[in-house]
């Protein structure tokens, strides 16, 4: 594998809370047009290491970079660098004073400084891409439904033109109906050969989507492989509990 081929890559990351090791010396690599799942109990520290590889939270050591560039360089201009990595959230994060297009519109107008009219093209083409219908498109976030809500977001990640996408638990604030929908987007995106990293419980998402599965606890990378692999096969009582107690709660699929 060329180095060109990486376009993520983290060595030996750490994150503490006081006593808490959130992150443990966490490594991983993600290549162009992979898609990586994160799984793992709560308070593994999946989210906190999502936040840390595009320094939403700074790791207190080690070292990020996306392609060629090291971030946590104190020289790099992190926002440059957060306008090529699209982050979804687990609350939407929408701005609540703006209508859907403008949420989509604001980050191509104020940072890519492209024109209006350049800026509704594209917020149209990702809008329509992710099944946003126009009647919604001058509509406030508190007028449309949690799934609607996600799909903004998305779009609102891919109007920027990242060069990989994080999510982080896209559905666990949607109501059941949604979920389906909005992990078939996420399922179209990747298949188009989009780079993804997803943090997600959804187990039968994540056995679908995945090229690779690393199952966290405790702040480490414990585990990983491919679905067919760490699904089946874990090597782990952790592991093997975790999935053990996903199939109770959720069923096979979960």
């Amino acid at each position: 594998m060329k180095n060109s081929d990486i376009v993520l890559r983290a060595v030996d990351l750490y994150k503490s809370y006081g006593t808490v090791k959130a992150i443990d010396g966490v490594s991983l690599e993600v290549t162009r047009g992979e898609t990586k799942v994160i799984v793992g109990p709560n308070g593994a520290g999946k989210s906190t290491l999502l936040k840390c590889l595009n320094l939403l939270i700074k790791p207190d050591k080690g070292r990020i970079w996306l392609e060629d560039v090291e971030i946590t360089n104190s020289k790099t201009d992190i926002c440059k660098i957060r306008q090529k990595i699209g982050f979804v959230f687990q609350e939407f994060n929408l701005f609540n004073h703006l209508i859907v297009l403008d949420n989509v519109m604001i980050g191509l107008t104020k940072v890519k400084k492209l024109s209006k009219e350049e800026a509704f093209k594209r917020a149209q083409e990702v809008l329509e891409l992710v099944g946003v219908e126009r009647s919604l498109w001058k509509r406030y976030p508190a007028q449309i439904s949690g799934g609607q809500k996600q799909r903004v977001a998305i779009a609102r990640a891919l109007a920027m033109d990242p060069i990989i996408m994080l999510y982080d638990e896209p559905t666990s604030a949607l109501d059941p109906q949604f979920v389906g929908e909005i992990l078939e987007i996420i399922k179209m995106l990747s298949r188009n050969g989009l780079t993804s990293l997803i943090v997600t419980h959804e187990m039968g998402f994540a056995r679908e989507v995945a090229d690779e599965i690393l199952f966290m606890y405790r702040g480490r990378i414990l585990e990983k492989g491919p679905p067919t692999q760490i699904l089946a096969r874990p090597k782990y009582e952790a592991t093997k509990r975790f999935f053990k107690e996903i199939n109770r709660l959720y069923g096979a699929g979960g």
